[in-house]
C-alpha cells in the first residue's frame, strides 16, 4: 500500500521545515511506503528552497495549477494521486509536526477502512483550551467519526476519489466533501486511530479572527457549491440562545448560561487529553470558544444565505 503525503503549504518555511523532519523520522519508510507532495499556494518565502534542501526525489514541492484556497489544492491533489496511482492519500499541513509511527498507524488502519482519522495534540495557551475540541471533536463525540474527519489529520484511500471530488471553496472543504458523501448516500468505512500529530491553533485575537472568519466564509461556500443545506449549522446557533434571552428574560437567560457553562466544562474534561501541556486554570476556556465559534457560524449562515439569495 503506496502512500502520498500531501502537505497544504503557504508562507511557513519554518514550520515546513520541521514538518518534514517528523516525516522523515517516521517508522514507516520515505520512497518505499510513502512519498511527500508539497503543494503551495504561492509562497512568498524560502518554502522551495525547504523541499530542495532535503535532496529526496521522493519529496517534491509543487505550486498549485489553480490558486484560490485550499479546496483546489486537495482536488489538485486528488487527481495527481489517481494519476499517479498512489492507493493512499495522507493530508496534512506545514503546522503539523507527525509523531514517528503516524504514517505507519494511518496506513495499518486503512487495512480495514475506507478513511482514518488520526489524535490531534494541541498546543498553546488560553485559546488552545478554548478550542481543542475541535481539532478534536471527531473523537470526543461518538460516532462521528464515522461521518466527519478533520481534512489537516486524515487518510483516505484513493479510489474513493474517482465517485468523490473535494469541492474547490477557499476552506472548509473537508467539511463539503463530508455533505457530499451524505447528499449521495455514501458510506465509507471510517476510523479512528491513535496515530497523534502536534497541530496548532491562533494564538492571538486577531489571529483567531481571521481563521474564524476564513473557516466562515469557507463552510458557507464549501454547503453552497455542494448544494446541500448546512443543517448543523442550525445546532451551533443553539449555545447563543443564552444571549438572546437576556433581552427577554434576564432569569432564564442566566440558567441556559449555566448550562452552557457545565456543557464547556464537560468539554474541557473531554478534549484535556488533546492539549500538550494542559492546565486546569483553563477550564472555562472552551465556554469562550463554544460562545466565538457559534457567533461565526452564525456568520457562516449569513453568507450562506446570501449566495443561495444573490
Amino acid at each position: 500500500m503506496k502512500a502520498l503525503v500531501v502537505i497544504l503549504n503557504k508562507d511557513n518555511a519554518e514550520g515546513l521545515k520541521i514538518c518534514i523532519e517528523s516525516l522523515l523520522n517516521q517508522t514507516a519508510k520515505l520512497c518505499e511506503d510513502f512519498d511527500i507532495l508539497v503543494l503551495d499556494g504561492f509562497s512568498a518565502d524560502n518554502s522551495e528552497e525547504v523541499v530542495k534542501a532535503c535532496s529526496s526525489p521522493c519529496i517534491r514541492f509543487k505550486i498549485q495549477d489553480r490558486l484560490g484556497g485550499t479546496g483546489y489544492a486537495r482536488a489538485e491533489a486528488c487527481e495527481y494521486a489517481l494519476k499517479q496511482k498512489y492507493d493512499v492519500v495522507i493530508w496534512g499541513d506545514s503546522e503539523n509536526v507527525y509523531f514517528p509511527d503516524y504514517v505507519e498507524k494511518m496506513l495499518n488502519c486503512l487495512k480495514s477502512a475506507d478513511a482514518a482519522g488520526g489524535l490531534p495534540i494541541v498546543r498553546g495557551g488560553f485559546i488552545a483550551h478554548a478550542f481543542a475540541w475541535y481539532h478534536a471533536i471527531h473523537a470526543i463525540v461518538p460516532g462521528l467519526a464515522e461521518m466527519h474527519i478533520p481534512g489537516n489529520n486524515k487518510a483516505e484511500r484513493v479510489e474513493i476519489f474517482r465517485k468523490v471530488k473535494y469541492p474547490e471553496s477557499k476552506r472548509a472543504e473537508d467539511y463539503g466533501f463530508s455533505l457530499i458523501l451524505r447528499k449521495k448516500g455514501i458510506k465509507l468505512r471510517q476510523k479512528l486511530t491513535d496515530a497523534k500529530v502536534f497541530v496548532s491553533l491562533p494564538e492571538t485575537v486577531g489571529g483567531l479572527h481571521r481563521w474564524q472568519m476564513a473557516r466562515a466564509k469557507g463552510a458557507a461556500e464549501a454547503a453552497y457549491m455542494v448544494e446541500a443545506f448546512p443543517v448543523d449549522f442550525l445546532i451551533w446557533l443553539v449555545p447563543l440562545m443564552p444571549v438572546v434571552m437576556a433581552f427577554i428574560c434576564p432569569l432564564i437567560s442566566l440558567y441556559l448560561f449555566l448550562l452552557l457553562f457545565m456543557l464547556s466544562t464537560a468539554i474541557f474534561v473531554r478534549s484535556v487529553r488533546y492539549i500538550e501541556k494542559p492546565k486546569k486554570i483553563y477550564f472555562f476556556a472552551p465556554f469562550f470558544g463554544i460562545l466565538i465559534h457559534s457567533i461565526y457560524t452564525l456568520i457562516s449562515l449569513f453568507y450562506y444565505l446570501k449566495l443561495k439569495i444573490f
